[in-house]
């Protein structure tokens, strides 16, 4: 089983002595620019790897410590499972620590500790006083607890101790949720002449391996980058079979350009979460923020490697004030790629500073206001539990649906155990599996079945000479005249109570059959008389109602009702033979063709001494009923299967 991937992120004040203490435990000078060779500060992101006395590994990432390059920190300190706060001995906690240390509370890093770095420069009382000041500002936060440990980046003093202070917070680090992806932050792009494209970063989630294909969001304009592969892959300039989950990763990617990636990008596996300009989240703002936020405010929000301009919305009140935490929606000015349960920085505009920091439960909302249902179906996906969250999302998806498989990995279940919760969901009355394992709410479903019902009911009480609906009808009276994926379920459960009829002529109430009675059937059977007396040459509509004495309109109905019941049949616009005439003219016709081998319309129209109206009509249905064939001017009798 491979080694688990842990990543180690320092943090701290300007020249507090992060790359040097990095330098000492690992031997690798992370400052690679020549603008940080040449004033001594790191400005952009530092990698090494450490190796503990237990035999584990960790990825370190050598954070700069400016005020000015805060947002490279919080690119640094996203993804990182164990902290090293650097805190010099000679100047002791400064502003840059404690932003440094609320940036890693707000992005919830679960454990670390303190590297107390310069004592080979000042005095054992000077150490002391460090330690307690440090002391009281750990007790204002989470990390009252992180081990304090004296060191010298320059003699190695101290250096085993936090050796061994890290290699038991590794032990116990926490794994972390299981994303339902494997994605990672791009944190640098560059070209290597022979190689191509390479792409690094710390792997957030799951794994990769060469040869996969990955695409890389958010797309840059018009650039679509859905099926980039990996051609090999590195962890601390090794090649290896299979990157793991928290490991600095870097990737060498084929069918991309170097012009065509930036920094605050992903690199995703299989995505299941669309670049989004919306989220909903819950948000803290700090203690020491510097104000607070009103209804609509504008704010820079700090998330991987990436960091975008933003509106935050509040939710049910005008204002939020330090230290204080709410429901709100981000409006992103350029997409993002979030997913629920992702941590952000939010950082003011101007000075720029960090004020506080907050978590997704939803990347794909739609903009809202402040209704309490918002707020309440966020309170869902931020507790639970997970068949709640399961009921929301088929509620929400109705009558679309969603295919168990998709929900099964649904991205707003990452923190529970998906599968049970969905099976829970569908053994109690709340979710119904359709058709292509589609599910749908139970108790919306069970709604629009009654709302089917209604409407065949309604249709029967109407007419009850025709009491169907066609698909079509049923849309419009249901759906919206939508095709509805819930609609077809809905019809098939209730045909299989019984309850629904479906028939060559549509769908009815299984109450209602369509028969006649009283004066509908008396009437019926005198104009069915009209058109078995008459014959061949059938009526007009007109006609036959004016001499059965009936309205036409009143006529068309009971020659419709009879036509459903099998006894009359339209033969073409305005025409409708009695079955049984038709049946006997027809079997003649046929016989003709059997004999003669073909007929024409002339020779039909001859065979009845009737017009050509009525032979052209007659023939051209017998094509559409599939009995005959037309060749030029006559048609044959089609062959039949033998069975």
């Amino acid at each position: 089983m491979p080694e688990r991937g842990l990543t180690l992120g320092t943090a701290g004040h300007i020249d507090h002595g992060k790359t040097t203490l990095v330098k000492s435990l690992t031997g690798k000078d992370t400052d690679r620019l020549k603008e940080e060779k040449d004033r001594g500060i790191s400005i952009e992101l530092g990698y090494a790897e450490l190796a503990l006395p237990s035999g584990l590994h960790l990825s370190v990432i050598d954070v700069p410590g400016h005020e000015r390059f805060v947002k490279n920190m919080v690119a640094g300190a996203t993804g990182i499972d164990i902290f090293l706060l650097v805190v010099a001995s000679d100047d002791g906690v400064m502003p840059q620590t404690r932003e440094h240390l609320r940036i890693i509370e707000l992005l919830d890093i679960p454990l670390g500790a303190v590297a107390l770095t310069k004592i080979d420069m000042v005095d054992e009382e000077m150490v002391e006083l460090a330690a307690a000041d440090v002391e009281d500002f750990l007790a204002t936060s989470r990390y009252a607890d992180a081990p304090i440990v004296p060191v010298s980046g320059v003699t190695g003093a101290g250096i085993p101790e936090l050796l061994a202070a890290l290699d038991e917070l590794a032990g116990r680090a926490p794994r972390r949720g299981v994303y339902p992806a494997t994605r990672m932050p791009i944190d640098r792009v560059f070209s290597l002449k022979g190689i191509g494209t390479v792409v690094t970063g710390t792997l957030w989630s799951g794994e990769l391996t060469p040869e996969e294909t990955v695409a890389i969001l958010p797309r840059l304009g018009a650039t679509v980058l859905d099926e980039v592969r990996v051609r090999s892959i590195q962890v601390h300039d090794q090649s290896v079979e299979a990157a793991e989950e928290g490991q600095r990763v870097a990737l060498n990617l084929t069918g991309v350009d170097r012009q065509q990636l930036q920094r605050g990008q992903w690199v995703i596996k299989d995505p299941v979460v669309e670049p989004t300009y919306l989220a909903d989240v819950s948000l803290t703002l700090l203690d020491d923020a510097p104000e607070a936020l009103t209804r609509v405010s504008r704010v820079r929000v700090d998330h991987g490697t990436q960091e975008v301009l933003a509106k935050v919305v509040l939710a049910d009140r005008e204002q939020l004030e330090p230290g204080e935490g709410c429901y709100a929606q981000i409006r992103f000015e350029d997409r993002a790629v979030v997913y629920p349960g992702d941590h952000f920085i939010l950082r003011s505009l101007t000075p720029i500073t960090t004020i506080g920091g907050g978590r997704v439960y939803d990347p794909d909302p739609r903009k809202h206001g402040t209704d309490p249902k918002w707020r309440e179906r966020l309170s869902v996906l931020e507790d639970g539990p997970a068949e709640a969250i399961v009921d929301l999302l088929l509620s929400e998806a109705f009558p679309k649906g969603i295919l168990r498989r998709h929900l099964e990995v649904s991205p707003y279940l990452w923190r529970f155990d998906a599968l049970p919760a969905i099976e829970a969901t569908l053994a109690g009355d709340r979710a119904v599996e359709g058709s292509q394992q589609r599910v749908f709410h139970a108790p919306a479903l069970l709604a629009l079945e009654e709302a089917v019902v209604e409407a065949l009911r309604a249709r029967a009480d109407a007419d009850a000479l025709n009491p169907y609906l066609s698909v079509g009808e049923l849309r419009r009276a249901v759906s919206e005249g939508k095709d509805w994926p819930a609609l077809d379920v809905a019809l098939e459960r209730l045909q299989a109570a019984g309850t629904v009829v479906r028939t060559e002529h549509g769908f009815r109430w299984g109450e209602a059959a369509g028969a006649m009675e009283g004066d509908d059937a008396v009437r019926a059977e005198e104009l069915l008389a009209v058109y078995e007396r008459i014959g061949l040459e059938a009526p007009a509509v007109a006609a036959a109602a004016a001499e059965s004495g009936l309205a036409e309109k009143e006529a068309l109905r009971l020659i419709r009702a009879l036509e459903r019941q099998g006894r009359m049949a339209k033969v073409g616009e305005d025409l409708y033979y009695a079955t049984s005439t038709l049946d006997e003219v027809m079997a003649r016709i046929a016989a003709e063709m059997e004999s003669r081998g073909q007929i024409t319309l002339a020779e039909v129209r001859d065979l009845f001494s009737t017009s050509r109206k009525y032979a052209q009509a007659l023939l051209e249905h017998m094509d559409s009923e599939g009995m005959t064939l037309r060749v030029g001017d006559a048609r044959r009798l089609r062959k039949r299967r033998r069975t």
